[in-house]
């Protein structure tokens, strides 16, 4: 338990140390990892029991994500806590862009009854800067001590170059993310990609072979989808593009998934299957489902499916072989007019 600003340093050592800390904390890369050290250091340093991240949890509500120091506090349903972004210490300091130091928090206006329940006696709200605004807080607090003066200069200008180090931690967090979740989907229909695809076609052979069931593996093109691309512009051809993925989506079940490849080429995985009719039963579905729901607005520029499609065990290939006999029967269905499924041999 610590009283606020009873540190035994003053504030040029503060200062100092609070600078030794950042530097080590542009070495760590976890986020969980950062916010612990960061949380350690900053709650020393203020003479704090310790320090909460806030974040948005949408546009309108907030949430508690990590505590740190703070066991009374790290509970459910605390831990678990939502709120509106404008409600309690924490949105009064993100509604004003200002830090806000509450010395007696039971008796505040803005005070939430749970907190206070679990023991918060005063807090100091941070906002955390972003690129297009603030991505949160962090909420230093005080346990059980009676209610204090307001912290020093000094203590404010430290919380507000550790909450401008988290602020870009979090934003760093959520380009790796974004980038990760790029490297794994289509960015236009948010479909899986090629990597995603091959790596779960593996996944679903094994599965095959373990509950001794039928794999298809399906390759569609799109019939008519250039003339859309060379007439209308390619923003009509990636709506038209979204529909054949709604399309697909449509017609396979929860257990199957749906990829594309690029361009106008999609594939598709179904699992689980009993037999030969009914892999055929649902790739039909697929192409009938493409031809009906995206065309209704257009009647000069349609497009439909050649379907190819190859069924595992019985065709006992490596992925890359069994994704290119799906190709091969693709290529039939399209010299045949189009608009079919075809099986390979």
């Amino acid at each position: 338990m610590h009283d606020i600003e009873q540190s035994p340093w003053d504030d040029r050592q503060r200062w100092e140390m609070a600078v030794q800390a950042t530097t080590g904390l542009l070495k760590i890369f976890s986020f969980p990892e950062f916010f612990a050290a960061a949380a350690e250091s900053l709650a020393g340093l203020l003479g704090a029991d310790g320090v909460a991240l806030i974040v948005y949890d949408g546009p309108e509500q907030l949430r508690y994500k990590l505590f740190h120091g703070l066991e009374q506090l790290n509970q459910t349903p605390i831990v678990k806590f939502s709120f509106s972004a404008s409600e309690g210490t924490v949105g009064r300091a993100l509604v004003s862009g200002q830090a806000l130091f509450t010395p007696d928090y039971p008796h505040s206006a803005d005070s939430m009854p749970d907190f206070v329940a679990a023991g918060l006696r005063a807090n100091l709200v941070v906002p955390l800067p972003g690129p297009a605004g603030f991505n949160g807080a962090i909420a230093v607090a005080w346990l059980h001590h009676e209610p204090a003066p307001p912290p020093s200069a000094t203590s404010l200008a430290i919380a507000e170059m550790f909450a401008a180090l988290t602020g870009s931690a979090i934003y760093r967090e959520a380009l790796e993310t974004r980038l990760e979740n790029l490297s794994l989907t289509d960015p236009l229909t948010s479909l899986p990609n090629r990597r995603t695809f091959m790596l779960r076609l593996v996944d679903a052979q094994k599965r095959a072979c373990r509950t001794q069931s039928l794999m298809a593996l399906a390759v569609i093109d799109l019939d008519g989808f250039k003339q859309i691309n060379d007439e209308l512009g390619h923003a009509a051809g990636d709506q038209r593009l979204l529909l054949v993925a709604h399309a697909i989506q449509s017609a396979i079940r929860d257990i199957d998934m749906v990829a594309r490849f690029g361009g106008d080429e999609f594939v598709v995985i179904l699992e689980a299957l009993r037999s030969t009719q009914e892999a055929l039963s649902i790739l039909n579905r697929i192409v009938i489902a493409i031809s009906i729901n995206c065309n209704r607005w257009d009647d000069q520029h349609k497009i439909t499916a050649s379907l190819g499609a190859t069924l595992y065990p019985l065709d006992f290939s490596e992925p890359e072989i069994l994704l290119r006999h799906a190709d091969e029967a693709m290529y039939l269905s399209k010299r045949q007019g189009g608009n079919q499924v075809t099986l390979f041999p």
